[in-house]
């Protein structure tokens, strides 16, 4: 009987190996090609802060500072950013929300571009009534398909899974007394 796959075996445990060392290669190579593009997850801080005025009219005017950092090492598209305001639930003053669930890009714009380590700060102002002391600001952020104001109606957990995985979220309260920014 012929001995010829003990003959063999080396060439076949060689090949083997060859083609192990290629899969790590481009195991390798397809790694830093995801980080160079900066799939690597959302790579967009998200930060907010309120400033609340006294004009002297019947209600204060609060101004949001929205903060988007690019902290990737490539440019992010950013298609959604969604802002919602409503009286804290702490402050009981029954009152609704006073920012409906809006997306602060349009779809004419449709995307807000952040280059690399670049800080954006979107602002918006609304009305405040006198008698709230506590609201509470939310913020969401995401990467996928644009999604209209009117779909969207109200930012909570049910809605978070339609903005998809790089969905990123802030929610804040804040006391309603007429002062300057915060530093954060």
């Amino acid at each position: 009987m012929p001995d010829w796959p003990a003959e063999i075996l080396p060439e076949v445990q060689a090949v083997m190996q060859i083609f192990a060392s290629l899969a790590v290669i481009l195991l390798a190579i397809g790694a830093w090609w995801t980080l160079r593009l900066g799939r690597a997850g959302n790579q967009v801080q998200l930060e907010l802060d309120l400033q609340v005025h006294d004009v002297g009219g019947p209600e204060l005017v609060g101004e949001l500072m929205v903060v988007l950092q690019n902290v990737g090492s490539a440019a992010q598209n950013v298609t959604n950013l969604f802002i919602e305001v409503r009286p804290s639930r702490h402050g009981q003053t029954g009152a609704g929300r006073l920012v409906p669930a809006t997306n602060l890009i349009s779809r004419e714009d449709k995307a807000l571009v952040l280059p690399q380590a670049v800080r954006h700060v979107v602002t918006w102002t609304f009305d405040i009534p006198r008698d709230e002391r506590l609201i509470r600001v939310t913020a969401a952020i995401s990467q996928g398909e644009f999604m209209d104001t009117g779909v969207v109606m109200s930012l909570n957990q049910k809605v978070f899974t339609q903005l998809g995985p790089s969905l990123r979220y802030l929610s804040r309260v804040f006391d309603v007394a007429s002062a300057g920014f915060r530093r954060f």
